[in-house]
């Protein structure tokens, strides 16, 4: 262990580092909102030709009928079970159960294919849809709430989980800078982040207001815990690094004032002005001023 003290100046520097690293947190997302959207036009699509096909006149004779542009497909009884046709939304195929309820869907639509999975209720439960933005898979409840999606951005794949409010609540991503889970409350505000990067894990806690309280991080020359301001300024850093732990604690406008630190030469107190010049330095000699 060296015998260096560290000064405000190199504590600044670290403040200066975990406000780039907490910034990294606002850019947590994915398109779930679009992939819900596409797959909901491709559900509306599908039903709207499933009604449209019910209601078409029926062939005299056999009722297995090829049309150009059109393909129904029925069952002994006459019930229609499937039904593929395009128009001005694209082409899309629908199969139904017994009771004439549409069971799969399958389409092409301007925004790319999809495919949407329909429970006994004939309410959907699940949608996998390919847009420019990637693939996507989205769940949902029994009233046709998404509360999961699965998607491949171009930065990389995402997992988003919703309440039954469907609000995002929590959130997983791989970007190139590592993996990042995200936590939000109920107004999907980030209020929890714990993620990994090149330099090393990092836990970000944040008010009410998307403000940064608390970040704790680990990287190459040691540990942190920042603790900041309701206006999201880091006014207090404690760190361990090899010389050993140290305290820095910083005015309104960031200007380091005091820093405690503990060396292999002794603990060392320093306080500065304003201007971030040091007026006082206490070590175990005693007090000096420069």
């Amino acid at each position: 262990m060296s015998n260096h003290t560290p000064s405000l100046a190199e504590l600044e520097l670290r403040l200066a580092k975990l406000e780039r690293q907490n910034r990294r947190w606002k850019y947590l997302g994915f398109p779930f909102r679009l992939l819900g959207r596409s797959i909901f036009l491709l559900a509306k699509v599908l039903r709207k030709r499933l009604s449209a096909a019910s209601t078409a006149a029926k062939p005299a004779g056999a009722y297995d009928t090829l049309v150009v542009r059109r393909l129904e497909l029925r069952d002994k009884a006459g019930k229609l079970r499937g039904f593929w046709a395009e128009d001005a939304d694209g082409s899309g195929l629908v199969l139904a159960d017994a009771a004439g309820k549409i069971g799969v869907g399958l389409g092409v639509m301007a925004e790319g294919p999809g495919l949407a999975l329909y429970d006994t209720a004939e309410k959907m439960r699940a949608g996998l849809v390919v847009t420019a933005n990637g693939p996507g898979l989205a769940l949902y409840d029994t009233a046709e709430k998404m509360r999961a999606g699965l998607a491949v951005a171009p930065e990389g794949p995402g997992l988003e989980l919703r309440d039954d409010a469907e609000k995002r609540r929590a959130g997983l991503v791989v970007t190139a800078d590592g993996p990042r889970l995200a936590l939000f409350d109920a107004g999907e505000q980030l209020r929890a982040g714990l993620g990994i990067t090149a330099e090393g894990p990092g836990l970000a806690l944040v008010d009410s207001a998307g403000k940064g309280c608390a970040t704790l991080r680990v990287v190459c020359d040691g540990s942190s815990l920042a603790l900041s301001d309701a206006a999201g300024k880091p006014r207090a850093i404690l760190r361990v690094v090899d010389d050993g732990p140290g305290l820095g604690l910083y005015d309104a406008a960031q200007k380091g004032r005091a820093a405690l630190t503990v060396t292999a030469s002794g603990p060392t107190l320093l306080l500065s002005d304003a201007a971030g010049k040091t007026r006082a330095m206490l070590t175990e000699d005693g007090l000096s001023r420069p």
